[in-house]
């Protein structure tokens, strides 16, 4: 910054005459560079006066007024109005992004890469269930509070949903390879479980059957008396209402990986992609235009939302503290010395440039949301190869969720001190796989890991209804 203020003179000799000219280049003074660096960061300066006055004004309305469901909901209208744009153009921005990177790359350059971001994903994932793991166990937030275990808080998911882990994780696989092109944009695969009963008849003879069905027109009688008892859970296919990323993801890079082998064939195609990518972004930026306006309504919504905020902090504390000091760990220490070791390049020139990211992460609570960001912190801050960022980044956005396989971690085991469970070092193996894969299966959208995290509590046999308490720090973390 130093050299800002100094004038930047460049002199040209001229040869045409013995004595030198000097043409003086134009001067840029610290006004014209303060307006210049303004105009750039405009949109970014304004994302942070959104979030201050979202969170002060939030405060100030729960102070003094008080609000139902209903109209909590109207403050943060403009917000989900941000985020549906957002999540409109996800699919659009995923799909060019990845088949033009591809088919840029070719088949072979394509595979190399995806076979390190892949090895790079799951390596740093399972690093941060382990660091969760290990803080979790030693710090014991959850020891000695066994009181808060019949907390109870609306939920926005069913905690009395029958899960297993194996049919999530074979959820997880059947949603790689969708059966319907056009189904998976807006559906993915779920198994769902119905409860199977058998009926006891009880006859005033003394004769007993046991039926799996129970046949019309027996009712229970002074002769007849019918039990019914809980058998078992049936594993029905079914489908929820989502967008389907991982088989999206797998069908471009196949795609992509066909048009790059087609050779001068699939060179119009490719142009086509790289326009409708190039179109893709520049609709997201002018959403982005909004963002400050839909983070304010956001934050402002959330704030008055929470429910007496400091008994809650209070309570799990040490949990959020536990929760904090992993992820601090991970992001300032873990990360950036992989990131050293590996590039040999200065850390905090590429974290600079990829602020502008990281707070658009951290304000909307969703990776996906900050993946345009992200591709311009990417690309034209830190230069990275586009055809690199094009598949990397959404890929990355999609499965490689650090923070919420520590996050979930963490909850698993508090929760089991809680309810004063001993863990062996065998659960601790389960929680960190069944964390790690179930991480990679969560949405990159806000409270995505309250899903998964019943995946975790299943595959250890605790309470899923425990899981209130966490919620209530769940927009915080």
């Amino acid at each position: 910054m130093s050299e800002l203020g100094q004038e930047m003179k460049e002199q040209i000799p001229l040869t045409s005459n013995n004595d030198a000219e000097v043409i003086k280049a134009p001067v840029k003074t610290i006004k014209a560079v303060f307006k210049e660096q303004l105009k750039e960061n405009i949109l970014f300066l304004a994302t942070i006066a959104a979030v201050v006055l979202g969170i002060t004004i939030g405060f100030i309305i729960r102070q003094f007024f008080t609000f139902n469901d209903n109209q909590i909901a109207y403050f943060g209208f403009f917000g989900q109005l941000f985020l549906r744009m957002l999540k409109f153009l996800i699919l659009p921005l995923i799909a060019t992004s990845l088949i033009s990177g591809i088919a840029g790359l070719g088949s072979n350059s394509a595979g190399k890469i995806a076979a390190r971001a892949l090895t790079y994903y799951f390596s740093t994932t399972m690093t941060a269930v382990i660091m969760g793991i290990i803080l979790v166990v030693v710090i014991q937030p959850g020891a000695g509070k066994s009181s808060d275990v019949n907390q109870n808080y609306k939920l926005p998911i069913d905690t009395s949903k029958y899960v297993t882990t194996h049919d999530t994780l074979l959820d997880l696989v059947r949603n790689l390879f969708p059966d319907n092109i056009i189904e998976m944009a807006f559906r993915e695969y779920e198994t769902s479980f119905q409860p199977e009963y058998k009926y006891h008849l009880l006859y005033s003879n003394g004769t007993n059957r046991t039926l799996k069905f129970l046949p019309s027109g027996f009712t229970n009688s002074s002769e007849l008396t019918i039990i019914k008892e809980f058998d078992y859970y049936k594993a029905v296919g079914g489908s929820r209402r989502s967008l389907n990323v991982l088989g999206i993801i797998v069908f471009c890079f196949v795609f992509g990986g066909v048009v790059a082998s087609m050779g001068k064939e699939g060179e119009i195609l490719v142009k086509i992609f790289e326009a409708l990518n190039s179109c893709s972004v520049r609709m997201i930026k002018l959403v982005m235009m909004i963002s400050p306006l839909g983070i304010f309504s956001l934050i402002v919504a959330t704030v008055i939302e929470m429910r007496d905020p400091s008994q809650v902090f209070a309570r799990i504390s040490m949990y959020m503290v536990t929760v904090i000091l992993g992820l601090a760990i991970h992001a300032f220490v873990i990360l950036p010395t992989l990131y050293v070791v590996v590039t040999r390049k200065n850390v905090f020139k590429f974290a600079k440039n990829m602020f502008d990211a990281l707070f658009i992460a951290v304000a909307t609570a969703s990776s996906t949301a900050a993946l345009p960001t992200t591709f311009d912190c990417i690309e034209e801050k830190n230069k990275v190869n586009r055809l690199i960022s094009r598949f990397v980044l959404p890929v990355g956005a999609t499965i490689n969720m650090d923070g919420t396989a520590l996050y979930e971690a963490v909850a698993v085991i508090f929760i089991a001190q809680l309810n004063d469970r001993k863990l062996e070092f065998i659960d601790l193996v389960v929680t960190s796989l069944t964390a790690t894969l179930a991480a990679i299966g969560a949405a990159s959208v806000p409270s995505a890991g309250l899903v998964t995290m019943l995946i975790v509590l299943g595959a250890l046999n605790l309470p899923t209804h425990q899981i209130s308490l966490i919620y209530t720090v769940d927009w915080f973390l």
